[in-house]
């Protein structure tokens, strides 16, 4: 699906050290942030994640009682967008997070739950992408969950799951 722009475009330089090197990474995929995502519309897409609980990621995490780690319904947002901006401005268009403005986590995500998160994606001030993101599983919140992405341009995204 393409559309209207939703915000402007940074150009970074193609690689990291200017020898002709690949690109570094811009963070970690250990694992798999979502599992498939849908743009719904120029302003909306969402995800969803099965909770596994053979991923290695929820060793440790709580022994007593493991739940899916909150910085990973972050990056399952973070990976939402990606797909989003793929989707209206192009493959090598990367959103960048620059500002994690609030977070609150209402419900613990278990093995066996499914997250599903549905985000609003709206042209800000200084050329940014706002982002309300809304993770639930069946009918309880798990998150809310604002930030705002900076769009660059140049270097494709490494390590991605959508």
């Amino acid at each position: 699906m393409t559309g209207a722009p939703v915000a402007a475009v940074a150009t970074v330089p193609e690689t990291s050290d200017g020898a002709g090197a690949p690109p570094a990474r811009r963070r970690a995929a250990p694992h798999a942030p979502i599992d498939s995502a849908t743009v719904l519309s120029p302003t909306e897409v969402t995800a969803s994640k099965l909770v596994r609980a053979d991923d290695a990621y929820l060793e440790g995490h709580y022994p007593d009682m493991t739940v899916y780690p909150g910085v990973f319904l972050i990056e399952s947002v973070h990976e939402a967008v990606i797909h989003f901006v793929r989707e209206t401005h192009g493959e090598n268009v990367v959103p960048e997070l620059a500002l994690l403005d609030s977070v609150r986590f209402t419900t613990a995500l278990r093995p066996g739950d499914l997250l599903e998160v549905h985000c609003t994606c709206l042209p800000a001030e200084n050329d940014l992408l706002a982002v309300t993101a809304v993770c639930t599983s069946g009918s309880a919140r798990a998150a809310l969950i604002k930030a705002e992405f900076r769009l660059v341009a140049g270097i494709p995204e490494v390590g991605t799951h959508a």
